[in-house]
């Protein structure tokens, strides 16, 4: 009975993959209404994708149902993106602005001079990633990369003037990256980037690949968000707790009184701190000492909190279409399971017991999926150990399949 029971799910699940849902449409130019051939058309994040031809017609075969974003990208042409619910969208009709490099060129107003040999290894390890996949991953054609720098604020941007194209040796993928945006505020060690991501596969199913995906699969954020959708994060391994975060008091009182005192000694004995200190007795040395000391701590204190269940975040069934919403309060302190320190893998091992944190940047959540896979990107922040492992080098396209084990 077990075996027959088996069967039938083996045979379930190989159906399921097999169901292909059919999206088709039209790329046209928005003002002339004529055709648009050889645009890339591709579910974003994904090796899922194809070309219009000549009437700017295209087809894509798409197995899991799911909300996607449907890119469009084409030379001389605004990209454009459209959300499509599959498989209840069957068609969609998508019309492109033409664009004129020359007057974006003027608009991208301090354009840092020789801005890639400034700051293109900041932006390489910003975007591709640190150490492991990013050795093996390099940015083809840096030349189309533009860079501004705000002095004052002390605020890095990035702009492309066409998709940025990457090959990952390490994954075995070719990616063509549309940047949206890249943001860097020095003064307050944010970092934030934005964009399209089209995955070409160099050797589906080669050994070397296989591998490395697998590995780099076990440090995703689609793994954990599966685990927390399937309920099975406690299997896995993963630990996780709530976390809150509060203003840090003795900082910030520190800092006022450090600030205070500063100004009467400027203003009143020249800046001559020992003048200051001989006029009272009342603050001395030791405490202006101690006042710099506790400036320089954290901004906030972190409190750790009980064990979290993933009911806790998903108090809802799923909606018909498979999504549930993710939300929560605070922080999630995320421990990756120490299992991983038996592995062979140097990344992996590495990872054993390490911590990142998620937080939501707004109160609506999340939807995730099945496959770990969500939406609204922008609304979940990462922070820690793991945001390394959420840059390009270590992504993996949404249609990976993560082998059974």
């Amino acid at each position: 009975m077990i075996k027959a029971i088996l069967s039938s799910l083996i045979l379930l699940l190989v159906f399921q993959l097999q169901a292909q849902h059919l999206l088709q449409g039209r790329v046209y130019n928005a003002k002339t209404k004529e055709a648009v051939a050889g645009a890339t058309v591709y579910i974003n994040n994904s090796s899922i994708g194809t070309s219009t031809d000549k009437t700017g017609m295209f087809r894509l075969s798409i197995s899991q149902s799911s909300v996607y974003e449907l890119v469009v990208s084409a030379m001389g042409y605004h990209g454009s993106s459209t959300q499509v619910k599959i498989p209840d969208t069957k068609s969609v009709e998508i019309s492109l602005q033409e664009r004129s490099t020359e007057i974006e060129e003027v608009v991208i107003t301090g354009i840092v001079k020789d801005g890639w040999k400034k700051w293109g290894k900041y932006f390489t390890e910003t975007l591709i990633g640190i150490g492991y996949n990013a050795e093996k991953t390099k940015i083809i054609n840096p030349e189309v990369i533009r860079f501004q720098y705000e002095e004052k604020a002390r605020i890095l941007r990035a702009y492309a003037l066409e998709p940025i194209k990457i090959s990952n040796d390490a994954l075995g993928y070719d990616i063509e990256y549309d940047l949206k945006e890249f943001r860097s505020a020095f003064a307050d060690n944010y970092i934030y980037f934005a964009g399209y991501a089209y995955f070409k596969d160099k050797g589906r199913g080669r050994s070397k690949y296989k591998n490395t995906r697998r590995d780099t699969y076990e440090l995703s954020l689609a793994k954990f968000l599966q685990s927390a959708y399937l309920n099975t994060w406690e299997k896995e391994g993963y630990v996780v707790r709530k976390m809150v975060k509060k203003e840090n008091e003795t900082r910030k009182v520190a800092i006022t009184k450090l600030k205070e005192v500063t100004s009467i000694v400027v203003k009143s004995f020249q800046g001559n701190w020992n003048a200051y200190y001989a006029s009272q007795k009342e603050i001395l040395p030791t405490h202006v000492q101690a006042w710099r000391t506790q400036s320089r701590e954290a901004p906030e204190i972190a409190y750790l909190m009980g064990t979290l269940t993933p009911a806790e975040l998903f108090n809802k069934e799923p909606r018909k279409d498979k999504f549930k919403q993710l939300q929560f309060q605070d922080f999630l302190y995320i421990i990756y399971p120490s299992r991983l320190a038996k592995s062979k893998n140097k990344m992996l091992k590495a990872a054993a017991s390490q911590v990142t944190e998620l937080t939501l940047t707004h109160p609506n959540g999340i939807m995730v999926d099945p496959s770990g896979a969500y939406f609204p990107t922008e609304n979940l922040m990462l922070i820690g150990y793991g945001v390394n492992y959420s840059r390009l080098a270590f992504l993996l396209p949404l249609d990976y399949v993560p082998p059974i084990n």
